[in-house]
């Protein structure tokens, strides 16, 4: 119970004044000395590199283990992420991964269903529950890393997150303008950035993925959360290192660990296959129907469920059709590129042939997905008509 938990004085001054500060030093500061671009530059620089080492570092590397990385990116990442000041690696991947594991419940940290703002901060004015242990990250307390960030945090912090920014701002003239917008203003945007994710993420939006927790995804808050506005998503494939696995989804964390990976200081990046990804949005899609005709009579939910179980046949048939089509087309490029030339023309016929077969089986699948989503927004739609007595 939160009302029977000791209130942490340091975090409860610290979360309420931080923000009052940056805003009443700002306005001193523009008032007094003006905006200088390299203000604008260093907050910027400050944002992005802090920002990203709590998504791409303490979110999905050490937290989810969606990737491996180079010992330097792995530096970056401690030094940065205590510049954001969420806490130390190993604290705060501890809470996260129990937010995953009892999401929704007593023992989730920043648990929603106490409230939009309790989910947002308000968890962090309390005292750590005592018998809430580091049993669910052994691998970061054999990181040697990860414990000298844990050992050395505060001093890491004031360094990277406000010393480093001040000297910067001396150099173009404005110490106090790097302290303010290269420390604290920053550092107060970067907390909130985080704690969208735990309140607005289990708030608004839709569950594609997943109707058996909170999460949900939502794309306006992708732009906010560098990537992590598709939550559903993530907590349905934590070990995705994409949030947005879609290629026009936002997600800034995913092209950065993508780009590591492209000059070699990342690899082993998970990504789940297509058809789990198909056969959980057709699950949640099934759930949620399930749901509107609980009450239903047992004759008409089963004509219900006859028409989704058919539906789902032929989507899962479309799909698996066109994969194996695409694996067969790719077998065949391959063989045109390493074929003698005598061999070549009746490959490239062959190849033809099946490029008209993939587009072939792509329609019909999309045809399916259409029908399929027809079918599933009817039947979300269902209301039980009470007979008038």
């Amino acid at each position: 119970m939160e009302s029977r938990r000791k209130l942490s004085l340091l975090n409860s001054v610290f979360m309420t004044t931080t923000p009052f500060l940056a805003v009443g030093l700002s306005i001193y500061y523009l008032i007094t000395q003006g905006l200088h671009w390299g203000d604008v530059a260093l907050f910027g620089a400050m944002y992005i590199l802090t920002g990203m080492a709590i998504t791409a570092g303490y979110h999905r590397y050490y937290s989810h283990r969606a990737y491996d990385c180079h010992w330097a990116v792995q530096l970056f990442y401690l030094l940065f992420g205590a510049a954001a000041i969420e806490n130390s690696a190993l604290k705060w991947c501890r809470d996260h991964r129990l937010h995953h594991q009892k999401v929704d419940t007593d023992e989730d940290p920043y648990n929603i269903k106490k409230g939009f703002f309790y989910a947002h901060m308000g968890w962090i004015f309390y005292e750590t529950p005592k018998d809430r242990t580091f049993a669910c990250v052994p691998d970061l307390q054999r990181d040697p890393l990860v414990q000298w960030q844990n050992n050395h945090f505060f001093k890491i912090l004031i360094v990277v997150g406000f010393v480093m920014p001040t000297l910067i701002g001396a150099a173009y003239g404005r110490p106090l303008g790097g302290f303010l917008f290269g420390g604290l203003v920053r550092a107060v945007f970067v907390q909130h950035t985080t704690f969208l994710i735990n309140s607005a993420a289990h708030y608004f939006g839709t569950r594609p993925y997943s109707v058996n927790n909170t999460a949900r995804d939502t794309w306006w808050l992708a732009f906010f959360t560098y990537g992590e506005g598709y939550h559903n998503f993530h907590h349905r494939f934590g070990a995705d290192y994409r949030n947005g696995y879609k290629w026009y989804q936002f997600d800034p964390t995913k092209w950065w660990i993508k780009t590591l990976n492209v000059v070699g200081l990342s690899w082993r990046l998970t990504r789940f296959r297509a058809e789990h990804i198909l056969k959980a949005r057709i699950e949640a899609d099934i759930r949620r129907v399930q749901l509107k005709i609980a009450d239903a009579p047992d004759a008409l939910s089963a004509r219900i469920q006859k028409r989704m179980a058919d539906a789902q046949l032929q989507l899962e048939t479309a799909y698996n059709r066109l994969a194996e089509a695409k694996i067969r087309y790719r077998k065949l490029k391959r063989s045109v590129v390493a074929s003698s030339e005598i061999a070549t023309t009746r490959l490239a016929n062959s190849l033809e042939q099946w490029k008209l077969r993939n587009r072939q089986y792509k329609f019909q699948f999309r045809a399916a997905q259409a029908r399929w989503a027809l079918l599933i927004a009817a039947f979300s739609r269902f209301q039980l008509q009470t007979p008038i007595t």
